[in-house]
């Protein structure tokens, strides 16, 4: 099976999902590396794209006041609808549920690592993120609803 590096923004409802359940179903809107980033960026490499689709991911979630969480995960290359327009940049879909073990890691903002609303840090190279392995999947559900204000566990 090929798989795709996906970068999902989640919310803390989704990533205790994830957690109790073991998958998200589909489905999701993610980032990943497309014609379009690698048009953009044409002197980069797979590390740089997916950069590019990282950071994309992060910043689809500082338009609200969510907590600033993104899973990476590899997904199915079947599963991943891309929009092929430059436009898109590196936005897709996956049609299919993310099972948990296909999750390679999550990232936080510093909003859900310190716990205060406003607290991520962009600078000239991207938004800082925290990178958290998915066994720390329970610490991460804390975090998140300590910041979202909703009951842990619940």
């Amino acid at each position: 099976m090929t798989t795709v590096r996906c970068y999902l923004p989640l919310s803390p409802e989704q990533v205790r999902r994830l957690r109790d359940e073991r998958r998200l179903p589909g489905p999701l809107p993610a980032y990943a590396v497309t014609s379009a980033v690698q048009a953009a960026h044409p002197g980069g490499d797979l590390d740089e794209w997916e950069f590019v689709a990282l950071q994309e991911a992060a910043r689809s979630q500082r338009s609200g006041d969510a907590p600033l969480i993104v899973a990476a995960a590899d997904v199915a290359e079947e599963s991943v609808r891309s929009r092929e327009d430059q436009a898109a940049g590196a936005r897709v879909e996956v049609g299919g549920d993310v099972d948990l073990p296909r999750v390679a890691a999550l990232h936080l903002g510093d909003d859900v690592v310190t716990g205060r609303h406003g607290a991520v840090v962009e600078t000239a190279q991207g938004i800082e993120l925290s990178w958290y392995d998915t066994t720390e999947i329970s610490h991460v559900v804390e975090l998140a609803e300590a910041l979202d204000g909703t009951p842990a566990g619940g």
